[in-house]
């Protein structure tokens, strides 16, 4: 539940006592001090009374008040414990929301004895009220809370979390809480401190843990029956897989916008666990997006962030996703977005929890290109023949080069080329990417694949020896072994590197290159 408790002070709790028959609710505890004053476009705490607020009740009795001794609305339909039949509409004065920023409402809440939450305790908008009339008159759109409302288990209030009134930007509204009960069941409803306010992005440093709520994190569902939600071991959790059957989904766990406009750099990091994916590398993604505010993802523009490629470790333990750079968006306001994919032949499991931004570069990874989904911020240069550098998208991915084209071998020279990486104020640096090469000869593959680096931008290169090689003659992806940078490299913001393919018509082998990281 996407909530806060707020604490109580000065009382002591007492208990809650349900019977079969009547549903009694002992009296509750006294409320938490006023908050703090801020600048709301609306605010009403109900400590001295409902305020400007209009109680209308449409059927029973009962009606919400306000409590003298406790500082809150109220609203129970009962009479001497006995449920009684009601509708009842807390409805607030006219309130003029800005055009140009969008607006939320909050609210402390406490619900208890209901039976159905959903159809007995709802929250609804409009712009057509008239003052004093009849709420069944006007036309009201329901609004809903991050997360379901639910019975409590005690007195202590929660908050709503931000409920977006963006449908009704620049507009005068009126927002109401509606009440049911039946001469069968009948809850209590106590409300105070309802804020009206602008939507502020959350500022750095921004963590969620995931341990009890989703925080202020939104969980979308595009498609499919499951979604995002907080396990009880304290991660949020998505899976397509229920019951021994995989379900296709499509869902989105976003958070809320980030304010990156007042750092130069900035980064981001969590633990995952990934399992059981068929296609890990787009069922298991991460995007930023400039644009999203709320609703459906498709109405935002996304881009995807550059990750180490998640992998399935085969057991439940917790990996960091290192620290991912998110500089190229310092100066702005952002949401990040983790979506999961999930088809009816194979749904993976997909855990977080920890995720962090904060302020500075990363310290455990100073670029990453997996090639994962293209050539990255990576150009091609084909000195030589009609072959070039491309990306292959298929059970793997990777950067490849080869000579071999319609049967033959042709002369090759083709270079793939960094982006230029900023090492400054980087004192040690060790470069390592995953490859293989294969179908050429193996007594040329040492002078035929190269690796070149450069500290002004590419106008100059450097040969650099890698120190491993793979056996040549097989598909087999070994590991370069670290390449520690010389110091001439480090401390500049115009380091390059580039992988060089030379090839002739005698034989033209092939080139394969993915999970490309520089740490220090």
């Amino acid at each position: 539940m996407n909530t806060k408790k707020i604490i109580y002070l000065g009382f002591v709790s007492l208990l809650l006592t349900f019977t079969a028959c009547n549903n009694l609710i002992e009296t509750p505890p006294t409320p938490s001090l006023k908050l703090n004053a801020e600048n709301y476009t609306y605010y009403e705490s109900f400590r001295d009374g409902i305020g400007n607020f209009k109680a209308f009740s449409v059927i029973g009795e009962q009606t919400w008040t306000a409590s003298a001794n406790y500082r809150y609305a109220i609203m129970n339909g009962s009479i001497n414990n006995a449920p009684v039949e009601n509708e009842d509409w807390l409805i607030s004065p006219a309130i003029n929301l800005p055009p140009e920023v969008t607006s939320v409402m909050t609210f402390d809440y406490v619900l208890r004895g209901f039976s159905n939450v959903a159809n007995e305790a709802s929250i609804w908008v409009t712009d057509d009220y008239n003052v004093d009339s009849s709420p069944l008159v006007a036309k009201w759109t329901q609004l809903t809370t991050l997360e379901p409302m639910v019975n409590a288990a005690d007195w202590n209030l929660m908050n709503a979390g931000d409920i977006s009134l963006k449908a009704f930007k620049g507009k005068k509204v009126n927002v109401a809480f509606k009440y049911n009960s039946t001469a069968a069941i009948a809850g209590v409803w106590q409300i105070r401190n309802i804020i009206v306010k602008d939507r502020v992005p959350v500022t750095l440093p921004y963590t969620e843990t995931f341990a009890e709520t989703k925080g202020r994190f939104t969980a979308i569902n595009v498609a499919g029956s499951q979604n995002w939600y907080i396990d009880t071991h304290g991660y949020a959790y998505i899976s397509g897989f229920v019951n021994t059957v995989n379900n296709a989904n499509e869902d989105w766990l976003i958070s809320p916008q980030i304010d990156l406009t007042k750092v130069t750099e900035a980064k981001l990091s969590f633990d995952y666990v990934t399992r059981y994916f068929g296609n890990i590398k787009t069922d298991a993604t991460v995007w930023i997006s400039e644009d999203y505010e709320e609703g459906l993802p498709a109405k935002a523009t996304w881009t995807q962030l550059i990750t180490y490629p998640f992998s399935d470790n085969g057991n439940w333990n917790l990996t960091t996703s290192h620290e991912l750079s998110l500089s190229k968006y310092a100066g702005k306001k952002i949401s990040v977005g983790f979506k999961y994919i999930a088809t009816s032949a194979k749904a993976g499991t997909w855990e977080l929890k920890n995720f962090k931004v904060q302020e500075g570069a990363p310290s455990d990874i100073y670029f990453i290109e997996p090639f994962a989904s293209g050539l990255g911020g990576f150009t091609t240069n084909n000195v030589l023949g009609a072959q070039t550098w491309y990306f292959y998208n298929g059970t793997s991915t990777y950067a490849v080069m080869s000579g071999f084209a319609n049967s033959v071998s042709n002369a090759n020279e083709d270079w793939l080329i960094s982006p230029s990486i900023n090492l400054t104020g980087k004192t040690s640096a060790k470069l390592s990417f995953d490859y293989t090469i294969n179908k050429g000869l193996v007594a040329n593959m040492q002078t035929n694949h190269t690796l070149w680096l450069s500290a002004d931008n590419g106008a100059t290169w450097e040969q650099i020896a890698i120190p491993v090689y793979p056996a040549g003659n097989n598909w087999t992806f070994v590991n370069s072994g670290n390449i520690v940078l010389p110091a001439k490299f480090l401390g500049i913001s115009t380091f390059k590197f580039a992988f060089k393919y030379l090839c002739s018509t005698a034989e033209s082998a092939s080139w394969e290159i993915k999970k490309l990281i520089i740490v220090p």
